[in-house]
């Protein structure tokens, strides 16, 4: 199908969107992989600065608000821009805290990482929002899969770069740096790699071909308060929403306080690495399932079989109170697995829920939202980590996903009721 865009230019959408599907895979592979190479030192470089465990959350809350921020602040510009831009942009940025996250954590001042790694979690957030990108040009029917495409590709970057944390702090120590910046000598080029292949490659803009640039004299308002208006109004995609927050939140806050948690009883950086990565293959590896699952049996049904692995999780890591690995293991990976169903079922449905004028504006709130709800749960469970201990934090996650499982259940099976007329 031939869309025509100006007097001179004719696109075929299902061309244009295997193109778009293609370089949307390779960024994400060094989106992913520049992101997930800090989380496995990322809570360790902050015990060290503050040579305490109780602030070991704020790494991680510092990513999820320059996640937040990006979030609208990239949607918003994506609407006038387009996706290219805005995702390119992201990088960038991210390229940059990494540098700023480097110094900082070698040099032990607080202020220079956080706020290097907040950079850092703009290249999280314009990898998340790049998932919507894979969507502009899907069919109805064949939504989910595109948008779990694009998850899947960070499955390659996801489990190699926590793997990579070791030899990562091997070359670091080669150059007179402390083994812990490593990590972010290594995420610097996958960022960079990342933008630099949407800049080359995404031509034409998904966007643009989809008629979704905000058009100049518009009177449709966006931004944050039109895209939470959007969904207020609509109770699929406040379900949409609470999918998202919960899946983002309670993945967060468990995996954050895992590399302290396994090092307190004893295991060593490959060994925190290896699980992570395995957390990380839950999350990505499978996300093809869960895409086939959102469109063959609907986002609502996919959403609870998400919260149900979430729950599962849970119990599993409130069980592993001297952190064996024979917990461990399979309680991250079902955590990464929970997190894949519900953010891609959750992704879809909110992607389906609001008009199309205010698509990107509610994404890009919806992204906000639960970039900082993550954020606020990421640096609680510092506290909580110190304070209660590793179980106790499981127990919160047990708490949210069950809600959310109930939740969820209870209105697929209140859609399913036949309504009189």
């Amino acid at each position: 199908m031939a869309i025509d865009l100006s007097d001179d230019v004719v696109y075929d959408r299902a061309a244009v969107q295997r193109r778009t599907l293609s370089v949307l895979f390779v960024s994400a592979i060094f989106g992913r992989a520049g992101m997930s190479i800090v989380f496995a030192v990322a809570s360790l470089l902050i015990k060290r600065i503050l040579e305490d465990d109780t602030w070991a959350g704020a790494s991680t809350a510092a990513v999820t608000v320059g996640t937040a921020f990006s979030a609208s602040i990239l949607s918003n510009y994506m609407n006038r821009r387009g996706r290219r831009p805005g995702l390119a942009v992201g990088y960038l940025v991210a390229t940059v805290g990494g540098v700023v996250a480097l110094f900082g954590g070698q040099h032990l001042f607080l202020f220079g990482y956080l706020v290097g790694i907040a950079l850092v979690g703009v290249g999280q957030g314009a990898t998340t929002l790049a998932r919507y990108a894979a969507a502009d040009l899907a069919k109805p029917d064949d939504r989910g899969k595109a948008i779990s495409w694009v998850v899947f590709a960070s499955t390659v970057g996801a489990v190699g770069g926590p793997a990579l944390a070791g030899p990562a702090g091997d070359i670091a120590v080669s150059f007179g740096l402390d083994k812990l910046v490593g990590a972010f000598l290594f995420s610097t080029v996958f960022f960079a790699f990342a933008g630099l292949a949407l800049w080359i490659g995404l031509r034409p803009d998904p966007l643009v071909v989809a008629g979704g640039l905000r058009k100049a004299g518009s009177t449709h308002k966006r931004g944050f308060v039109a895209g939470i208006k959007a969904i207020v109004a609509n109770s699929t995609a406040q379900l949409a929403l609470v999918g998202l927050i919960a899946s983002q939140a309670v993945m967060v806050m468990v995996m954050a306080m895992t590399p302290l948690h396994m090092d307190a009883h004893g295991h060593d950086l490959g060994v925190i690495g290896f699980i992570i990565s395995t957390h990380t293959a839950g999350m990505f590896a499978f996300a093809p399932l869960a895409g086939w699952a959102a469109d063959r049996f609907g986002r609502i049904p996919t959403l609870a079989v998400g919260a149900s692995f979430l729950l599962v999780a849970t119990i599993l890591t409130a069980l592993a109170g001297e952190a064996p690995v024979l917990l461990m293991f399979p309680g991250l990976f079902m955590l990464g697995l929970g997190w894949s169903f519900g953010v891609i079922a959750s992704s879809a449905l909110l992607s389906e829920s609001v008009a199309p004028e205010h698509l990107l504006s509610a994404q890009g709130a919806g992204d906000l939202l639960t970039s900082f709800v993550s954020g606020f749960a990421a640096l609680a469970s510092g506290f909580v980590f110190s304070l209660a201990g590793f179980h106790i934090l499981s127990m919160i996650g047990i708490a949210a996903s069950g809600l959310v499982m109930v939740y969820s259940s209870y209105r697929y099976r209140m859609d399913s009721i036949p309504r009189l007329a």
